[in-house]
């Protein structure tokens, strides 16, 4: 057996290429692991026949030997990407035996050869191999760093408890030792590793890197770490008075929104209204939108005020915020309907209607009466602020809001006032239910004011209601009709015209009309086109 090992070995050394090849195929098949062979064969890792490098790495990944593992070290840095992950593999299936090599290699290796032997470091994982990843990011680049964090990141999310808080002391500690000045990169990865253990005891340090004397990705990662490690915890008061003044300061970047996102996620301390206010005049909206939310946790009369003062505000979203922190506080309900009813901006009296239906609370007859009077002067004037007034008085009273209009409406109509009449007694088509008697005061006021135009427009809303009541209910629709001393003869010949072209009920309604002008005015004119009307409606029907 040793004369033909030999004779294998004579022909790895100097047989064809073709030999070589096979001879090297059947070492690895007979898993021979001496040292002679190990350094024979990682010789030819080094040769520059892609061929015999192939079969030379089939030896090493079919012998699993810790011997193999410094012929494999070199293999890290190979042109042929293939070949490197190749070598990874067999490094990381030589498992913790790889560690020590590796770490010993670290130091004088090109990056390259670094971030590869972290590939198998972070997956092989242990105690050494993780203070060696820190090793590396010691004196390591941002990009660099970066892969390395993210190599570390599964290990990391796999550990227990107790690795982790072994692991956490291990960081800390080369935490400590970092010249930020010098070796920013690797206080950055420090950084990021500390959030992802998510130890709160991390703040102290975190917290010396917030201020604007550092690199601004210093500081970003500091408040992400942060944010991680203090998740379920309480800010101090003295955190507070770091975290502030970034706030203020004049450019909007990563540091404002990621401290925004940290001091959201807490509840602020009770002396903080002055700081809200101040932050109201910041120029950033995200900062104000910021101050908004936060003021509806303090709710004293001066947030009240000032959270009321935004539902006007021309951004949509600090409207929304403003709203959505008064909902929070219900002693907003007065300081809101005093707003509401010496309001004259539409939008903003929209903003607090639709925000009033949220608290709880009786509504005075004097509220109601105030209320009633904005909106009986805003509908006098045409203005588009009648919708809030109608929104809210609905809501609080629909019974009272339902009453006020019909009456206010029926009392224009009888003074010949049809105009006005109309603005009064349209709301009252959204109501649930629309009373005949003031369905009909509607259908009169529309039909005065485009008395002319019934005849030549089938869908004139005067005739859709007086359609719907003759249909739908039982009310006198011709009777009242015919009693009605303001609508003159053209007035009804025009109504009946219009009626007795359609094919329903109302045609009936229609003819009606068409014979009452015909009897009352046999003479005139306008008796007679209802007579001649009524004849061609006959024929017609015939």
């Amino acid at each position: 057996m040793d004369n033909l090992l030999e004779r294998i070995i004579t022909l790895v050394e100097k047989g064809t290429i073709e030999q070589r090849c096979a001879a090297l195929l059947v070492l690895a098949a007979l898993k021979v692991d001496n040292a002679a062979v190990v350094k024979l064969v990682g010789t030819l890792l080094d040769n520059p026949n892609p061929v015999l490098k192939d079969y030379a790495l089939r030896y090493f990944e079919a012998v699993q030997s810790s011997k193999n593992i410094a012929q494999l070290l070199k293999m890290l840095n190979d042109p042929d990407k293939e070949m490197q992950e190749r070598a990874i593999r067999s490094l990381i299936s030589s498992g913790q035996s790889a560690v020590q090599p590796l770490l010993q290699g670290i130091g004088e290796s090109a990056r390259p050869w670094q971030l590869n032997a972290a590939r198998v470091l972070s997956t092989v994982r242990g105690k050494a191999a993780m203070k060696g990843l820190l090793q590396l990011l010691a004196d390591g680049t941002d990009d660099g760093n970066r892969v390395i964090c993210d190599l570390m990141t599964p290990a990391l999310r796999e550990m227990d408890a107790k690795e982790q808080d072994s692991f956490y002391d291990e960081v800390e500690t080369f935490a400590a030792k970092l010249d930020v000045k010098q070796q920013r990169p690797a206080v950055v990865s420090a950084m990021r590793l500390l959030g992802q253990l998510g130890r709160p005891q991390a703040r102290r340090w975190l917290f010396k890197f917030v201020g604007a004397e550092h690199h601004p990705a210093v500081r970003a990662h500091a408040l992400v770490g942060l944010l991680r490690c203090l998740r379920d915890q309480d800010i101090r008061k003295d955190e507070y008075a770091k975290l502030f003044p970034l706030l203020e300061e004049t450019e909007f970047n990563e540091v404002t929104r990621l401290t925004l996102d940290l001091l959201d996620a807490h509840e602020l301390p009770d002396d903080s209204r002055a700081l809200l206010s101040k932050l109201m005049q910041s120029a950033h909206s995200d900062v104000q939108k910021f101050a908004l939310r936060k003021m509806g946790d303090v709710g004293t009369p001066a947030t009240v005020r000032t959270l009321v003062e935004q539902l006007g505000d021309p951004d949509y979203r600090k409207r929304d915020v403003a709203a959505s922190s008064l909902r929070k506080i219900p002693e907003a309900r007065t300081a809101l309907l005093k707003e509401l009813i010496a309001c004259e901006d539409a939008s903003k009296a929209w903003s607090i209607a639709e925000l009033l239906p949220a608290f709880e609370g009786k509504w005075r007859q004097d509220i109601l009466d105030s209320l009633w009077k904005r909106l009986q002067k805003a509908i006098d004037d045409e203005d588009r602020i009648q919708t809030a007034f109608l929104h809210v008085l609905r809501k609080a009273d629909a019974e009272f809001a339902y009453t006020q209009l019909a009456g206010h409406g029926a009392k224009l109509v009888k003074a010949k006032k049809y105009k006005e009449a109309v603005g009064f007694l349209m709301p009252l088509k959204d109501f649930p239910e629309f009373k005949p008697e003031n369905k009909f005061h509607l259908a009169s006021a529309q039909l005065r004011l485009h008395a002319h135009t019934v005849a030549s427009h089938k869908n004139h809303p005067a005739v859709e209601l007086l359609t719907d009541l003759y249909r739908n209910s039982a009310y006198p629709v011709f009777d009242t009709l015919k009693k009605d001393k303001s609508l003159a003869p053209d007035d009804l010949f025009a109504l009946g015209f219009s009626l007795v072209e359609r094919a329903g009920q109302e045609r009936g309604l229609g003819i009606d009309l068409l014979e009452h002008v015909a009897e009352k005015f046999p003479r005139n004119k306008i008796g007679k086109n209802a007579k001649n009307k009524l004849k061609l409606a006959v024929s017609r029907q015939s």
